[in-house]
């Protein structure tokens, strides 16, 4: 009976090393399907970067662009830090998520319209750096109060805190040629 009971334990032994050579082979193959990039220039902030937190993207758009697009800008509140540094594609850098919010106000009044269209929103998690980050392509089609349309691209940048709270923007912008 005990040399059944080793020959039992050696044979779950030889098993249990086994998966452990096989989770460790499978890791050492992700691992090196992942080769390391060198670029060409120094990268200031961060090269280590993969796909985050989904939900992320999802309050952006909405906030940063359904909200805007329905002139719903107080609901900014639920999902913008207090200490909010935005960097405005005005060339306007804002502190304070009520400064922001006076300021967007105040922009969106002067339409009457807005169509925004959502290229493509993408989270991303700066592993390096463990932060979050959401990436925003839009477009804007905003009618004037004069009546004008006017056709923007939009690229923004928002950080997440720890919180999941949006506490800085960097926003791009490139306006249609005029015909």
């Amino acid at each position: 009976m005990q040399k059944l009971l080793f020959v039992c334990c050696l044979a779950l032994l030889a098993v249990a090393c086994n998966n452990e050579a096989k989770e460790s082979s499978e890791k050492k193959e992700t691992a090196e399907a992942k080769p390391a990039v060198t670029f060409s220039m120094p990268i200031t902030y961060s090269s280590s970067w993969e796909i985050g937190n989904p939900e992320y993207a999802a309050m952006i758009v909405q906030g940063s662009w359904k909200d805007w697009q329905d002139n719903k800008l107080g609901d900014m509140k639920s999902w913008v830090a207090d200490t909010i540094t935005a960097f405005l594609s005005d060339n306007v850098m804002v502190t304070g998520r009520d400064s922001l919010v006076a300021h967007w106000n105040k922009g969106r009044a002067t339409y009457t319209n807005v169509i925004d269209t959502v290229h493509a929103a993408i989270s991303l998690v700066s592993t390096d750096k463990k932060e979050n980050w959401v990436t925003v392509w839009a477009k804007e089609i905003n009618t004037l109060t004069s009546g004008t349309k006017d056709t923007t691209e939009v690229m923004e940048t928002w950080r997440i805190n720890k919180d999941g709270k949006a506490d800085l923007l960097l926003q791009y912008d490139r306006h249609a040629r005029k015909k």
